[in-house]
């Protein structure tokens, strides 16, 4: 492929600068993939902001999280397919056809008289929305190579950070105006210029089995682990929110068995294995989303009853957190595989410390809290963001032949369970310290310090894996 010929030309001369993302005719890409994945990532901040003007409209209240639990369900699932679309329909069509359903997915949105009727089309929102995610990854690895292809991934990540901003905006400026649905319509132009520029730019490829059959058992096995792992924030009993997530545990471990025995996998080889850098990477990710998602839920409560900080000063801590990841990823980016390896189990060892100090600024442990705890989560950020850099390029470079792009594909999906089960796990973490019978200051700094000690522990246990993974790769090399 001729544009796969200039980025190893590219990578040989040692142009891995970040103008090059846009020269030798990959600008065209670099734009089109960072417009799926926007579209995407938006939708998630979007939907929040929103949620109570919905309801003050079409009623559904009871239903008011499901908007979210179920966009996740549909985008990992969403996610798993990616690789089967790509396997059975080819690069263009299968990137278009992922784009098509997220379109249908957003006008969908835009138009419901009812909650029923919105949570289906957030289902099949989540579902496009997972698709396109997981062939951009595809393409990612396709499309760029190298140090490049780290450049890029990086860059993708910015997008992200972007659209913690432009997300809450966008549906805060429609939600003023009285008008929900506008939130999703603005979206519908670029949803509509992102397939045409799909069916155009995209380098066709031969399908590699048009005769494939879409894993209906799997899908359905995975979306009900993703589904009881949801409904643990439904009981604040430790107990039954403990059988729910055993119940995720199982059906989830469940698909991953019926997957490896499949001649049409949703993953490669061994993808919980320990003892190869593939599934060591996917560790990796699932811990990195454990993390993020365990901190950043609780902490607006920890700092709002211990402290009285303001739910301003709430989200701008969520908006350092997000930059700083950006920006560990952009520094990250431009380092030589050993220096990367390196900076890929240090980010991991800063994220840790960075909570541990974060939990001690909490709890009161320092005379200036606003200051340590956003200095803590600037660096927790900037760890996180140089590890997932560098692990999802080395998770692609690392696929066994034959499995480049499920490899790829399903890093999405090993992202979202992590999500998910940060979620649940932190969740019941908190209620077991007690925060099912109320959120006094001696009950929260209680739950503080064993939420927050979990959160740091977990980014250690990705710094094992990614040590590991480098350890495997220096010996297979």
């Amino acid at each position: 492929m001729a544009t796969t010929e200039k980025s190893d030309t590219a990578e040989a001369r040692g142009d891995a600068r970040w103008s090059a993302l846009f020269r030798d005719g990959r600008g065209v890409y670099t734009l089109l993939l960072n417009l799926g994945i926007s579209l995407h990532a938006l939708d998630i901040f979007v939907i929040i902001t929103v949620m109570p003007t919905v309801v003050a409209d079409i009623g559904g209240l009871p239903y008011y999280t499901w908007t979210s639990a179920l966009y996740m369900v549909g985008s990992i699932v969403g996610a798993a397919c990616g690789g089967h679309m790509h396997a059975r329909f080819g690069r263009r069509r299968g990137y278009l056809y992922g784009g098509l359903v997220l379109l249908a997915g957003s006008i969908g949105c835009a138009i419901p008289p009812d909650m029923a009727t919105l949570l289906v089309a957030r289902v099949v929102k989540g579902v496009g929305g997972g698709l396109v995610l997981a062939q951009s990854m595809i393409l990612v690895r396709e499309l760029y190579d190298g140090q490049l292809r780290t450049r890029m991934l990086a860059l993708i990540t910015g997008i992200w950070s972007v659209a913690a901003v432009i997300g809450p905006a966008l549906g805060g400026v429609f939600g003023e105006l009285g008008w929900w649905r506008g939130a999703f319509w603005a979206t519908v132009p670029f949803a509509i210029g992102f397939c045409w520029m799909a069916a155009k730019a995209v380098p066709e490829s031969t399908p590699e089995n048009t005769g494939r059959r879409l894993a209906w058992r799997r899908l359905t096995m995975l979306a009900a682990g993703v589904i009881c792992v949801s409904l643990t924030s439904e009981y604040k009993q430790p107990v039954p929110a403990a059988l729910l997530v055993v119940a995720a545990i199982a059906l989830t471990w469940a698909t991953f068995r019926r997957d490896a025995a499949s001649a049409e996998r949703l993953f490669p080889s061994h993808p919980l294995s320990l003892f190869s850098p593939v599934g060591l990477s996917y560790w990796v990710y699932f811990l990195i989303s454990v993390t993020h998602t365990s901190l950043l839920i609780f902490a607006p409560l920890f700092l709002y009853v211990l402290h009285g900080m303001s739910p301003l000063f709430v989200g701008y801590l969520s908006l350092i957190f997000s930059f700083a990841w950006t920006g560990g990823s952009v520094l990250a980016s431009g380092l030589s595989q050993r220096s990367g390896g390196i900076a890929a189990v240090a980010g991991m060892v800063l994220c840790a410390a960075s909570i541990a100090v974060f939990a001690v600024g909490v709890v009161g442990g320092f005379a200036a809290p606003l200051v340590t705890v956003s200095v803590a989560i600037t660096l927790a950020g900037f760890g996180i963001g140089a590890t997932n850099v560098q692990m999802t390029a080395f998770g692609m470079a690392a696929a066994l032949p034959g499995e480049e792009s499920v490899t790829a594909s399903s890093m999405p999906t090993i992202r979202a369970l992590g999500v998910a089960f940060g979620a649940a796990i932190s969740g019941l973490v908190a209620n077991t310290a007690g925060l099912d019978g109320g959120a006094t200051p001696e009950t929260v700094r209680r739950v503080a310090l064993w939420v927050l000690a979990m959160s740091a522990a977990v980014p250690l246990l990705g710094a094992l894996s990614t040590l590991r993974a480098l350890m495997l790769r220096r010996h297979v090399g």
